[in-house]
């Protein structure tokens, strides 16, 4: 893994900001993790999924229309677990009590995916070292992806803005199916090795792949028929995925979101304080809808879980009043999009140039 620093000379901004939130907290008294509201919409959303397999699979619908609006659901709320229980809870977020972290950060893996190996990869190199090539593997998509100006460059790049949402529509497969092994077998996530290994580990991993195929491809199967199993297989992965895949994207890989290269020399001094890294680096969208603060838990309010990440996206709303006031103080840029298609018209547009051969190159 390539040697990152940040400078320790321009704190304050950094300081003051987490005495005014620790302070928030203090004064309303109140926890920082999450509260009835985010149980509650974790039990809704597990509701949903496992109601509407059980309709889907057992039940069967006659209307063609039907089945594919269930899939679509299907799919969508289960990427709504993955970002409202899944991400708070292994960011030890969720609850106070860290075995209930524990346990909930397991909705990963009843997702198909493993949980140990993204808290490295989200938790540790993205958080940690956001945009820069070499440690951030959010942004390492090879070879059919070009996510940095500082990324190597191909022809087909070019295009890529056109059939990225294809490739965004398979991630999650990709990632269950050969990602996670990947990583398994070799012991390291893009450039950096995973601890190692305990018997606890090996079991969560064969496990969940063993619980995934049974779940959500033999039992299918076998009550379905193939044909009938792999058309709403592969349609619930593919909006789960675009679905997911979007909405980390519009934080990160947009104009006006500054990046760091680790990958020449091997090592890299930012000559920044980490927090103030993180707000060039990162951006917030839609901060005033309401229905997609809920359903995204909290994602559109990306500033604030970089620079919080312990704290629970149910109060991030109240957090940003915080963070553009201090932010306002020192002069440090608060980068938002007021609506999500300007957030989407950005991330096109960004992946649109990073598709064109660089001048110096």
């Amino acid at each position: 893994m390539p040697q990152v620093s940040f400078a320790t000379n321009n704190r304050q901004f950094h300081v003051e900001l987490n005495e005014r939130v620790k302070q928030y907290f203090k004064d309303n008294n109140m926890s920082q993790r999450g509260n009835f509201s985010l149980y509650f919409k974790a039990f809704f959303m597990f509701a949903v999924v496992l109601s509407i397999y059980y309709v889907l699979v057992f039940v069967q619908p006659e209307s063609l229309l039907l089945t594919f609006t269930l899939l679509a659901i299907f799919g969508t709320f289960s990427a709504f677990i993955g970002f409202n229980v899944m991400h708070d809870s292994c960011h030890g977020a969720f609850s106070n009590n860290s075995n209930v972290n524990e346990v909930f950060g397991y909705s990963m893996n009843f997702l198909g995916a493993e949980s140990r190996f993204w808290k490295v990869k989200h938790n540790v190199l993205h958080h940690t070292y956001t945009n820069v090539d070499g440690v951030d593997d959010d942004i390492f998509k090879p070879p059919f992806l070009r996510m940095s100006p500082n990324q190597p460059y191909n022809r087909m790049h070019k295009y890529q803005s056109w059939y990225m949402l294809l490739l965004y529509g398979v991630s999650v497969l990709f990632w269950v199916l050969w990602m996670d092994s990947q990583k398994y077998f070799t012991d390291k996530v893009h450039t950096t090795n995973l601890p190692k290994k305990k018997l606890a580990d090996h079991l969560s991993f064969w496990i969940t792949k063993i619980f995934y195929i049974g779940f959500y491809i033999v039992t299918p199967i076998v009550v379905l028929g193939f044909s009938k199993f792999i058309i709403g297989f592969l349609f619930y992965n593919f909006v789960m995925g675009v679905v997911m895949s979007v909405v980390f994207q519009l934080a990160h890989v947009v104009v006006g979101a500054e990046y760091a290269d680790a990958q020449e020399t091997g090592v890299l001094a930012i000559e920044e304080d980490w927090a103030i890294f993180q707000m060039k680096t990162t951006y917030d969208f839609c901060p005033d809808n309401k229905f997609l603060t809920w359903s995204l838990g909290g994602l559109n309010f990306q500033v604030e879980h970089h620079l919080f990440p312990k704290v629970s996206h149910v109060h991030y709303p109240q957090i940003r009043k915080i963070v553009r006031e201090v932010a306002a103080k020192y002069n440090v840029k608060h980068n938002e999009f007021n609506s999500f298609g300007e957030a989407m018209r950005s991330h096109f547009k960004m992946m649109h140039q990073l598709g064109y051969k660089p001048v110096a190159a």
